[in-house]
């Protein structure tokens, strides 16, 4: 019997509602378990050093410069500096947060479909206060050495070096002193601790400087490149302070200056390999994936390590 134009409407029609319920039912259930997978506790790798870890955070303000990137004129530099470090705590120390509560960045208020989205979106990443480090906060120095070794650590792009935990706790596990640094206006947040947040402003993402064209895109990258490079500096700057003097005693004499390495990701690498180019504190250095840019590209360096590099900053 043949079927008349209704019926074939009619039996859509419930395969469509079958279809749209089973796909209801299919985004509930991956609602929940990126719900439960973000609430998870994770711990991360364990450093394979023989030394503990301790980590120190520091607010260092620059006296002397003003910040060339700030969007308000007569800015002056700060940075949000980290630094992990040989420790002399035993492991029944408790861990400190793996991003300390005073520096997770406040969720901004939003309403209607942007919260919607807003909270759809905070289910892709894990809850920062469920993921747990293996750095002791403000531990003693080991006494095991005189003096450590020093790495400037930098992070690609616009990320924050608590990103690069693991990679900092493994090297301090080892006997080196980590120095890690987020800065306002180039990093995306930066959150301080007596509660300040500053974020990166759109015309300092190098992202955007990797798009134009190539006349316009090597001044671009001079403009970030200076500021970034100066930043190194100047953290090396605070380091020699610590050594001096210390006011809790803690770095007095503890770092060695004399071995100073430098190394970062993306971007974060091509400015450890200008800084090398440009500062003779730098001993050795190491570009990881980042596209060259400054005059290190047609003066070379003898210090520093430059494996095959991406063609993103």
């Amino acid at each position: 019997m043949k079927r008349t134009l209704g019926s074939w409407v009619k039996r859509i029609g419930i395969w469509l509602a079958r279809a749209a319920f089973v796909g209801v039912i299919g985004v509930l259930l991956l609602l929940a378990l990126l719900w439960r997978e973000r609430n998870q506790s994770l711990e991360l790798p364990i450093p394979s050093g023989p030394f503990a870890v301790g980590r120190a955070i520091y607010d260092w303000t620059d006296d002397a410069k003003l910040d060339t990137l700030a969007p308000a004129q007569g800015t002056k530099r700060e940075l949000l500096g980290l630094i992990w470090y040989p420790s002399a705590a035993g492991q029944s120390v408790a861990m400190d947060d793996y991003v300390p509560t005073h520096m997770r960045a406040p969720t901004e208020p939003a309403r209607g479909v942007v919260r919607l989205l807003t909270g759809v979106m905070g289910l892709l990443t894990r809850d920062e206060s469920k993921v747990h480090g293996h750095s002791i906060r403000d531990a003693d120095v080991s006494p095991q050495q005189r003096s450590y070794p020093v790495v400037i650590m930098r992070a690609g792009a616009s990320a924050g070096v608590l990103a690069y935990s693991t990679l900092a706790e493994d090297l301090a596990s080892h006997g080196y002193v980590v120095v890690g640094f987020d800065a306002p206006y180039r990093t995306s947040v930066v959150v301080f601790p007596d509660g300040r947040v500053m974020r990166r402003t759109p015309e300092n993402n190098p992202e955007l400087c990797a798009e134009k064209e190539q006349a316009q895109q090597a001044g671009c990258m001079s403009k970030l490149m200076t500021a970034w490079t100066s930043d190194i500096a100047f953290v090396l700057d605070q380091l020699e302070r610590l050594n001096r003097s210390d006011a809790p005693g803690k770095f007095t004499g503890r770092l060695d200056l004399t071995r100073v390495g430098v190394f970062g990701h993306s971007l974060g690498g091509a400015t450890a390999a200008q800084f090398c180019h440009d500062d003779s504190r730098c001993k050795a250095g190491i570009d990881v994936d980042g596209q060259p840019f400054g005059s290190v590209v047609q003066a070379s360096l003898h210090q520093l390590s430059l494996p095959k590099t991406s063609s993103a900053p």
